[in-house]
């Protein structure tokens, strides 16, 4: 009796042991899968052919995107989302310009940013704690101090910095691209966007964010009046809330809440 109940937990341990090799072999299969289609879809992304008042974006997770327009492309907050294997497929002299919001690990990654320089060759504007800790490795002429509401140009390119409310410091981006205007939150609590407007607006809903929520990225859009809202650094939930909300407070414009990595080709007419 007593081998017989040895040999069952002996059993019992195998059939669990399989079914943790099952799992671990079908979670590296998934990141494999996305690894592939992320490097995929950022390929597609600077293939597209682009019309008049037509962006193109990428969703890299928290608040990182990278945004094409027919003039260009811009990278925002890709924290450590763009790997090497994704920067071979960005064509030289594509990105105009790389921007971080602040200096929190889902936003900036230092070796990341040294990484995208390095291809794209792309001028970086960001508060001054990034540009700091960038100086001893890039050149001067290449990096720009963001400071509140100093605009900033770049060829067919005008930033417009807006101090937000986070733990820390944070600056978001109010973006004019010729005739395509882009508001970026980072993933701030609610200020004051009177005065500003903005065919595309991506929100910020939530988490990981402490001052992030669905309520704060309303109250930015009823300010800028945007045609469309990308939810970014945020649940599913919260995402789903905003949509919810803004259905019924602005039921003129669209919500986007992209999948990972997935491309987003929006007409801005």
């Amino acid at each position: 009796m007593e081998n017989r109940s040895k040999k069952t937990k002996v059993l019992g341990i195998l059939i669990l042991l399989g079914f943790c090799f099952l799992e671990t072999l079908a979670l590296d299969n998934s990141r494999r899968e996305v690894k592939s289609m992320k490097t995929e879809e950022i390929k597609n992304l600077f293939a597209y052919v682009l019309g008049e008042k037509e962006v193109a974006f990428q969703y890299l997770g928290y608040s990182g995107v990278v945004i094409r327009t027919p003039q260009g492309a811009i990278i925002i907050d890709p924290a450590d989302k763009i790997r090497s294997e994704d920067l071979k497929n960005i064509p030289p002299g594509s990105v105009k310009l790389i921007l971080f919001t602040h200096d929190h690990y889902d936003h900036f990654h230092q070796a990341t940013a040294l990484a995208l320089f390095k291809v794209t060759q792309a001028p970086i504007f960001a508060e001054a704690s990034i540009i700091n800790r960038l100086r001893r490795d890039l050149l001067a002429e290449k990096l720009f101090v963001a400071e509140a509401n100093k605009p900033f140009n770049l060829e067919n390119l005008t930033i417009k910095p807006v101090r937000g409310a986070h733990v820390g410091s944070i600056l978001l981006f109010h973006i004019k691209i010729v005739d395509i205007s882009i508001f970026h939150g980072g993933d701030s609590d609610y200020v004051p966007l009177s005065g500003l407007s903005a065919d595309l607006a991506f929100l910020p809903t939530g988490d990981p964010s402490p001052t992030a929520s669905p309520s704060a990225a309303l109250k930015m859009a009823l300010d800028l009046k945007p045609r469309v809202i990308v939810a970014i650094h945020g649940s599913a939930r919260q995402h789903k809330e905003l949509e919810k909300i803004v259905q019924e407070k602005l039921p003129q414009t669209r919500v986007v809440i992209p999948a990972a990595y997935a491309i987003e080709k929006i007409k801005l007419d």
